[in-house]
């Protein structure tokens, strides 16, 4: 099963909603394949938040009252459409509010920042660190092409004590994202970097759970260096990269 077969499949498998055959396929790609993996853990995290939230609606009495009056005999279909519009109405809202809550906090604010973090760990506990790797750029960046719809820069910043240890692809928001991994003596910095992120804008830095984020945007993508070192100098590895 490739990326493309399983991907329409993903929240099938979710609900529980294949058969036997398909579900055991499923399992089995994701099993190898990480941006799968990493696209089947944001739909759960969207499930669960969703969960969170509680937005089971209890109806009341008077609902219950208007449902039986109109599928009574002695309701015309004029009067079963006056109610009926109101409601639809405002269940097309409140559906239209729930999205536009919902998908934004994807990609930015503390939901985003959740799942970069999760994919670092991820990659440090998997074994899985790197798709391709190597110390040199030009192996690293063009073996992204044809994996992402942008050329993710992968630069040689050795001589500033930060070692190109390789890439591998991501997902991000639900779309495929680079990360290229660097070291610093023995601490791992994935550098994410995924389109979008609005007009260039300076760091921005952060800690989450122990864990230092940088963030920046510039040519149309948006960065973000996560790792466990320490936030002077993943902000120097954060500004070399922008200087180089």
């Amino acid at each position: 099963m490739t990326c493309i077969e399983a991907e329409p499949l993903l929240n099938a498998y979710l609900d529980g909603e294949l058969d036997a055959p398909s579900s055991v396929n499923i399992e089995r790609h994701l099993a190898d394949c990480r941006a799968c993996q990493a696209q089947y853990g944001t739909l759960e995290r969207l499930r669960d938040e969703i969960a969170a939230a509680d937005l089971r609606y209890e109806p009341g009495p008077e609902l219950e009252r208007r449902i039986k009056a109109a599928f009574t005999p002695a309701s015309a279909p004029r009067r079963r459409a006056a109610w009926w519009a109101p409601s639809l109405a405002a269940a097309a809202m409140a559906a239209a509010v729930l999205i536009a809550l919902i998908v934004p906090a994807r990609m930015s604010g503390p939901t985003a920042e959740r799942e970069i973090l999760d994919s670092h760990l991820r990659s440090l506990m998997a074994n899985h660190l790197v798709d391709v790797p190597s110390s040199d750029r030009h192996t690293v960046k063009p073996w992204f092409q044809g994996k992402t719809s942008f050329s993710p820069p992968a630069l040689d910043l050795t001589a500033q004590g930060f070692n190109l240890v390789g890439g591998r692809l991501e997902i991000v928001g639900g779309r495929p994202a680079a990360a290229v991994v660097y070291k610093r003596r023995d601490h791992v910095i994935n550098l994410f970097i995924f389109e979008g992120g609005g007009s260039a804008a300076g760091l921005s830095q952060q800690e989450v759970d122990g864990y230092h984020l940088v963030r920046w945007t510039a040519g149309g993508l948006s960065y973000c260096a996560v790792s466990d070192l320490n936030a002077a100098e993943l902000r120097a590895f954060a500004e070399e990269f922008r200087r180089h």
